[in-house]
């Protein structure tokens, strides 16, 4: 029995079919890993954003109380 082009041109279109899935689902398990490392440190980065102005705030208050680094003294 011998192939015909047209069974060729099935075999190659299950071919690219099967390898199409495939390519699909490990571009979606390699997705869903790097979200999964990202996300954490994505986390942090929100953290820290948001605790920026507290901490700018309390260093001008505690530069306020002590200029140039020192307790004042009582003259």
């Amino acid at each position: 029995m011998t192939l015909t082009k047209n069974d060729l041109n099935q075999i190659e279109t299950i071919v690219d079919e099967k390898l199409d899935e495939k390519l699909d689902q490990k571009l979606t398990e390699l997705r869903s890993d790097i979200f999964d490392r990202i996300d954490p440190i994505l986390n942090e980065v929100t953290t820290a954003r948001e605790e920026r102005p507290l901490i700018e705030n309390r260093l001008e208050e505690l530069e306020e109380i002590h200029p140039e680094g020192k307790h004042q003294l009582a003259a």
